[in-house]
């Protein structure tokens, strides 16, 4: 099946780009957005995989990454959750110039930043193991004295943004931010225990209006 690839940059509103994959399929009347989680990127397998999947249906995807190397990108410690949903909007807005209906896919944190998105201008939302945040939700990030600097330590020690820490610690609950998304949704969690988001997606459904749909895949992880 044709279709055509190029590495597109949206402009956002400080200036700074947005860097992605565009693979145009062959159905000319919507796009499917991926947006990665925390620390994440578009090349991940997850996204890579996903966008050769849609290709294979002649679906046009768009994957991104909200942070990046290009000098005029942003950078991660630069960034916030809110800030990453204002981004999407600019990027529905872009799409929405050539298709007439934009669907988004948000993953773990990717997920989360929807919910500051204008979800006005898209016609669905899938919330792939997305992650449920309050401002009790920040306790897995560090103040290290000696550098003086925010750690999230996975393993490997990720420098966080003090902008990224502020909005945490003040976080609206994303129960009530939910509730403002009336396009329909699907919660899709991981059923491997441990490994995932289900309490998380099944808060979601619980509070989330209009067309919604839970499904969890067994077995899988986050």
């Amino acid at each position: 099946m044709s279709s055509k690839h190029k590495e597109i940059k949206v402009k956002l509103q400080d200036g700074k780009y947005i860097f992605g994959t565009y693979l145009e399929g062959i159905k000319k009347d919507y796009i499917v957005i991926l947006a990665h989680g925390f620390t994440g990127h578009k090349d991940e397998h997850i996204f890579f995989n996903a966008a050769k999947f849609l290709e294979k249906k002649g679906i046009s995807s768009f994957r991104f990454n909200f942070y990046s190397h290009q000098p005029t990108a942003r950078k991660f410690e630069e960034t916030k959750i809110s800030q990453h949903g204002e981004d999407l909007t600019l990027i529905y807005k872009y799409f929405r110039k050539k298709y007439k209906k934009v669907f988004v896919v948000g993953h773990s944190f990717g997920g989360t930043s929807i919910l500051f998105s204008d979800t006005n201008l898209i016609s669905g939302a899938i919330f792939w193991d997305a992650s449920y945040i309050s401002s009790q939700n920040s306790d897995f990030i560090m103040y290290n004295k000696i550098t003086k600097q925010y750690i999230c330590d996975w393993n490997t020690r990720i420098i966080i943004g003090l902008p990224f820490v502020q909005e945490l610690k003040n976080f609206k609950d994303c129960g009530e931010l939910i509730k403002t998304v009336v396009i329909p949704k699907l919660f899709i969690t991981a059923g491997l225990k441990g490994e995932g988001n289900k309490k998380a997606g099944q808060e979601y459904m619980k509070k989330a209006i209009g067309e919604k749909e839970l499904f969890n895949i067994v077995g899988a992880d986050h």
